[in-house]
Formats: structure tokens, sequence, C-alpha cells
């Protein structure tokens, strides 16, 4: 087979995949998404107290892609049984100091010779 009969059926295989999968409409993405959402919103409600929960609330109005990352490795640490118990706002400010640690640690050096 040359290259163009190649191209030929990979298009020809890519339209009957989009046409055999249905496109999920605005509505069905923007439910699925508050439907994550809320469940997010449960678990946080369930490992963090007040006062945590409303420190991060105060992140993410300052920082919300911080506050999105903070949430996802609450979620995390909960699904591989880290957490077990609800943190108090201390506790949050110690994770969240070895958060901040951690993406601190990668520098990148330059020697000039």
């Amino acid at each position: 087979m040359s290259d163009d009969e190649l191209r030929a059926l990979r298009e020809k295989y890519k339209n009957q995949l989009n046409q055999s999968q249905p496109q999920e409409s605005e509505e069905a993405v923007k439910e699925r998404k508050a439907q994550e959402e809320s469940i997010r919103q449960n678990v946080l409600r369930k490992i963090l107290s007040d006062k945590a929960r409303e420190r991060l609330n105060n992140i993410k109005l300052v920082k919300p892609q911080l506050a999105e990352n903070i949430e996802v490795q609450l979620i995390q640490l909960v699904q591989r049984g880290r957490i077990s118990s609800k943190l108090s706002e201390e506790q949050l400010l110690q994770l969240l100091k070895q958060f901040s640690n951690q993406k601190r640690d990668s520098k990148i050096e330059f020697r000039r010779v």
C-alpha cells in the first residue's frame, strides 16, 4: 500500500469512529462537571473542618489553580487512606507547607563558563 492509500484508510476509520461515538452536548458536559464538583465538595466537607474549608476557600479566591491542585491532592490522600479523620486548619497549613516545599525543590541552575 502506498502512503496515500494508508492516509485515506486512516481518514475513513477516523470518520467512522467519530460518527459511531455520539458527541456530548453542552448540557451533558455542564451537568457532568457540576456533578463532579458536588462530589468534590462533599468529600472535602467530610475531611476538612469548618476553619480549614474556610481557609481553602480563601485560597481559592486568590489563587484558583492552586486551590484546585490542593483539593485534588487532598482527595488523592483520602483515596489512598492517608487521611482518616477531619483535618484541622493547622493540619491543612502543614500540608500546604509540604506542597509548597515540593514545588520549590525543582530549581534550574545555569553555570556560565
